[in-house]
């Protein structure tokens, strides 16, 4: 697992759970609750692999290429993901 998706996980943990008094722990929870919560987390980076065109305008209007940006982005999710 990276970083990331822990990061992730634990926000999505932290999200769904919030209302619940007291609120579970991350620490508290089983390791098969944690890699549920991971299992979502992954599926939400790999959601954001492709940026969407608004993205991509924006690194544009910064005086950025745009192919470059692209890889750029997909290659920081393939990093978030375990994958470079």
């Amino acid at each position: 697992m990276t970083d990331m998706i822990d990061k992730i996980a634990r926000a999505m943990h932290a999200g769904v759970n919030g209302h619940v008094t007291p609120p579970p722990t991350w620490d508290n929870q089983s390791e098969q609750s944690q890699n549920y919560w991971r299992i979502g987390a992954r599926a939400a980076i790999v959601a954001m692999r492709e940026p969407t065109q608004e993205m991509i305008d924006l690194c544009v209007d910064l005086g950025h290429d745009r192919d470059d940006a692209v890889d750029a982005w997909e290659d920081m999710i393939d990093s978030a993901l375990g994958v470079k």
